[in-house]
């Protein structure tokens, strides 16, 4: 029955641990992902919120420069020039800024004399094709731009009647029934041959009164236009600061057909990441603007992806799996190890009971079994030290799963806290063990605090200085952070206690004191016994290799060369003063953890 119990408890740790490092790294892993989504969406709704922002400031434009035509007063050319330079000149991004007067039968004659004066070639026209404008056959009303600015760059717009093509007239007649400025559909411009998506604003002007409907179609003088861009736009609406790897698509749903308006990624971007299935996707819409139903659609990159979502979880899945594996292996060696020491001792037993008590020798063999059975215990109490706080961490997480299902995130954070003290724990456990070990490897660099090393290297020989009835004094000054490798500041410090305990074996006055400070940007470490002092002829020799001054059999001669090169490794000095029958204080200094 024993062994079968002791054969199930290595697949079961095994199955356990397993178990608790899937859930976790799955709950970790959702715990990235909704934080992922979150911060994707809260960067669309910034681009969002800056082009609404950008849209509203632009077609503020129009208002200003309507309110110049009110009252039946319309500027002339110089008057309207000298009005839009100085609006262009706040708003560069607006493509142009022109006036569309109506022109009647009644009227046009006056108005081609005008502007002639200005454009002596001006004539109304209409688009045959793509940059190719022709005179506009008679009829009873047109729309022609009859000022534009800026002129440069726009020279073919001029004269061009907006009543000649369908997507414009449906603009400018809602505009003009309705009394309120109003956007289009996306058009390609006459003056374009790139063909970039562009779209008009226009805002209605009245020579009277236009409260109904037939007066606003009676007293209609024209219209202030403006033409604009909208991957110029799209483009300034970008955030300071916003990441490029969000794919953002400006798009009109006004009419029943989706229209793409703009996006901030290249065509061959755009089907880069077309041709992959995206896992994410957000749109955000606009506010109801000049009558057009804006939106921005989105879905992010994978680097945008594999950028905000930390390997984590896969860190925490791996080392579970790798500390499970070692607990286990672990677990089977102690198993192994105490049936062979329990089968010896039962073997043995039985033999010397049925010799009777023959021999000494075998009165001998049970006392070394006995040995061996001692031995066994020992490693079964360093395991029962370590599984205390692995106890701990198993039971926390299964709790962690629940918490987080309940979106308890307090409580989460709470038992990830728990799981990280019991594995710190554990982890100072074997940190304590290896600052005694004389070929412990140098730790990482890190900031630690001066005392807790202390502290920690403290433990290791605080009993023993007790033993030796050896007065232990401390003087520390609180907060020294030192940049520093704190496993080999615990052996150094563990090494130079060791040192100063042996040289008070024949002190009448046994005190070895620690002193911390900050001096010059450094933290420093005094260890000061009362001892006998170094000897001069050997004051020269101490951090040499295999150099002891103890009796033999009582060292090595590498504690104090170990403890030179360590302090070295970390940048740091080590010296010492002495004096006869007076003592010995060792003094390390480490710079400072760097702000």
């Amino acid at each position: 029955m024993r062994n079968k119990i002791e054969l199930a408890i290595p697949p079961l740790l095994m199955a356990v641990g397993l178990a608790i490092s899937t859930c976790a790294a799955f709950w970790l892993y959702e715990m990235e992902k909704k934080s992922l989504i979150t911060s994707f969406q809260r960067e669309v709704d910034l681009r969002t919120t800056s082009l609404h922002r950008e849209l509203t400031v632009n077609f503020k434009a129009l208002h200003d420069l309507s309110i110049f035509f009110e009252k039946a007063h319309i500027p002339d050319h110089d008057e309207f020039r000298v009005l839009t330079r100085e609006i262009l000149k706040h708003l560069p991004h607006i493509q142009a800024l022109e006036w569309i007067p109506r022109v009647t039968p009644d009227n046009k004659a006056e108005l081609l004399k005008t502007i002639r004066k200005h454009y002596p070639d001006f004539e109304i026209t209409q688009r045959q094709q793509q940059g190719t404008m022709v005179p506009a056959p008679p009829k009873d009303e047109y729309f022609p731009v009859y000022f534009v600015e800026p002129y440069k760059g726009n020279e073919v717009a001029l004269g061009f009647d907006l009543a000649s093509n369908k997507a414009r007239r449906k603009t400018l007649d809602t505009a003009r029934d309705t009394g309120l400025p109003q956007a289009s559909a996306s058009i390609t411009l006459v003056q374009d041959r790139s063909r970039q998506k562009a779209f008009l604003a226009v805002m209605p002007v009245y020579t009277g009164a236009h409260d109904t409907l037939a007066d606003r179609r009676e007293n209609l003088a024209g219209f202030v236009l403006g033409v604009y861009k909208t991957n110029a736009l799209f483009k300034q609406s970008r955030v300071a600061g916003q990441t490029s790897n969000i794919h953002m698509v400006m798009i009109d749903k006004t009419d029943q057909n989706i229209d793409r308006l703009a996006e901030n990624f290249s065509e061959d971007e755009h089907d880069h990441l077309e041709h992959h299935e995206q896992p994410y996707h957000y749109e955000k819409d606009l506010p109801v603007l000049l009558g057009r139903q804006w939106s921005v659609t989105s879905h992010p990159s994978h680097h945008y992806i594999s950028s905000n979502i930390s390997p984590l979880p896969f860190v925490v899945l791996l080392f579970g799996i790798l500390f499970t594996t070692l607990m286990t292996i672990y677990a089977g060696m102690l198993l192994k190890r105490n049936g062979i020491i329990h089968r010896k001792v039962k073997e043995q037993t039985r033999d010397l009971v049925q010799a009777q008590k023959a021999s000494k020798d075998l009165q001998d063999k049970l006392i070394e079994a006995n040995k061996m059975a001692s031995l066994g215990e020992m490693s079964a109490g360093i395991g029962h030290e370590l599984s205390q706080p692995l106890g701990t961490i198993l039971l926390k997480c299964q709790m962690l799963p629940k918490a987080l299902e309940q979106r308890d995130y307090d409580k989460s954070l709470k038992l990830v806290g728990g799981i990280r003290d019991q594995a710190v724990r554990a982890k100072e456990i074997m940190d304590s063990l290896r600052i005694i070990s004389r070929d412990a490897k140098p730790g990482d660099q890190t900031s630690i605090e001066l005392n807790q090393v202390i502290r920690k290297a403290e433990v290791l020989i605080k009993e023993d200085l007790m033993m030796n009835r050896i007065e232990l004094k401390k003087e520390l000054s609180p907060d020294i952070y030192i940049y520093a490798s704190p496993v080999q500041l615990g052996q150094i410090i563990a090494n130079l206690l060791t040192n100063a305990r042996d040289a008070l074996e024949d002190a009448e006055e046994k005190i070895i004191t620690l002193r911390s400070s900050i001096k010059e940007g450094n933290g420093v470490l005094e260890i000061e016994d009362t001892g006998s002092g170094i000897p001069e002829h050997y004051q020269s020799k101490i951090f040499e290799p295999f150099f002891t001054s103890k009796a033999v059999g009582k060292g090595t001669g590498l504690g104090l060369s170990m403890c030179y090169s360590m302090v070295q490794e970390n940048e740091g000095e080590i010296s010492f003063r002495t004096a006869a029958n007076k003592g010995t204080c060792f003094t390390i200094s480490i710079p400072l953890t760097r702000s």
